[in-house]
């Protein structure tokens, strides 16, 4: 090597020791502190410090350039900056880079700011828990507090006599398999704490009720209603009253198969899982008629009558709601009458049952 190189780079090694000291102190011992020798080569000469029982670190030269360079930098910043890094490095890091592309990092007179950047994991449930609350308006777009849905319930109906089915001997008795019940409209589910959400919905209401006997009449008279057997030579088909309603419902309802992430139920997922509910409904009938198909001397005919035939205009009772998955049963009764009080007519409370898609 050089005398110019020798001189130089002792100069160096004098100051590198200054800066680097310190920080070498801080883990190993100055006593195992030593040089080896200088690559014979001086296009490349080397510089080899060795620390500790099993650590060193070693500077290449190629050049005067370099060395005059190498003079500008703070090693003793670089050795602070590697011994943080390290210390923050997790157990599955092998290998730490310091990276520098502008080539002034590390300038003595440089000012030395870190930013310490987590890297993306992918989060299970209890790292949800500990989400920040920056994302409040993520999770809120992820559990929307209320859901549009268009229901169809499909089902039977049927009336009650004192707590009873009427008897086939009564002329207002119904066919149960030709008594149908339809139902369509919204439904809007709210959201109201923990498992617990409203099923809120307006629909309207088709009951149609086929009589057991084709004979049977519901004629409205001065005095009230009759319902009456036809005796009238002709064959008899069928004998139908049928009803429209507009009404309205209001189910609370509980999911117990919901899941749950950063406390919210994810209760929009209750198709998922188990739930069930009882609540009111209220409706208002809009349309009513009766329909009688015979025929007469081998002639089809149909007689169509439209009326209120002392019907009440107002229906009220209680739903209740079972469902699991995307499977939902229903079943209501109307705790007002039928027909109107001092109508004439039986002291009748209708219910329909059925599945709702």
């Amino acid at each position: 090597m050089t005398t110019y190189y020798k001189s130089l780079l002792g100069g160096l090694l004098i100051a590198f020791l200054a800066t680097a000291t310190p920080i070498l102190a801080v883990n190993n011992s100055l006593s195992n502190l030593n040089f080896s020798g200088f690559n014979s080569n001086p296009e490349r000469d080397t510089i080899i410090i060795k620390f500790g029982k099993n650590s060193q670190i070693v500077l290449y030269i190629d050049n005067k350039k370099d060395l005059e360079k190498i003079s500008q930098y703070d090693i003793n910043q670089m050795l602070k900056d590697l011994n943080m890094s390290i210390s923050e490095m997790d157990d599955s890091t092998k290998v730490l880079t310091i990276e520098d592309e502008t080539g002034s990092k590390y300038l003595t007179d440089t000012t030395i700011i870190i930013t310490k950047i987590e890297p993306q994991t992918d989060w299970d449930d209890d790292e949800w828990d500990s989400y920040s609350s920056d994302n409040e308006r993520s999770k809120k777009k992820y559990n929307p507090r209320s859901q549009f849905y268009f229901n169809i319930d499909i089902g039977l109906d049927n009336y009650l006599e004192d707590g009873k089915f009427p008897s086939g001997n009564a002329p207002y008795a119904v066919n149960p398999i030709g008594s149908w019940y339809w139902a369509f409209g919204p439904t809007f589910r709210t959201h109201l704490v923990g498992a617990f959400f409203m099923d809120l919905g307006v629909n309207a209401a088709l009951n149609v009720y086929r009589f057991d006997d084709p004979r049977t009449r519901l004629n409205k008279t001065p005095t009230g209603v009759d319902f009456v057997l036809d005796n009238s030579a002709v064959d008899f088909e069928k004998s139908k009253l049928s009803t429209w309603h507009i009404q309205a419902k209001a189910i609370p309802m509980v999911s117990l198969g919901s899941k749950k992430r950063n406390g919210w139920r994810l209760w929009n997922n209750v198709d998922k899982g188990f739930r069930f509910g009882v609540g009111p409904y209220a409706g208002y009938r809009i349309w009513s008629r009766t329909k009688y198909i015979y025929r007469d001397n081998g002639d089809k005919k149909k007689d169509k009558n439209k009326g209120n035939f002392l019907l009440n205009d107002v229906r009220y009772g209680l739903r209740g709601q079972i469902g699991i998955r995307g499977v939902d049963l229903f079943i209501e009764y109307d705790m007002s009458n039928m027909f109107q009080d001092n109508s004439g007519a039986p002291v009748l409370q209708r219910m329909q049952f059925g599945i709702t898609l």
